[in-house]
């Protein structure tokens, strides 16, 4: 085999490490992705429930946001 031929297949080698490796990573940020969501919704049902309790237990107090909400 030719030093050409040679190098062409390491090349070839590790583009497909690459894309396997790419893929792996996908599947981490699709998995991440998935995670976020939920934990946003769990969090945005828990705020409302500590406002609703807030509410429920002092009345006339009002939970305000800080600004950058």
């Amino acid at each position: 085999m030719s030093d050409h031929e040679e190098r062409i297949e390491k090349l070839e080698i590790d583009l497909a490490h690459a894309v396997r490796i790419i893929d792996e990573l996908n599947e981490v940020v699709a998995e991440q992705d998935k995670q976020i969501l939920r934990l946003t919704r769990k969090m945005n049902l828990m705020t409302d429930q500590v406002e609703e309790l807030i509410d429920g237990s002092m009345p006339g107090h009002q939970v305000e946001k800080p600004p950058h909400y």
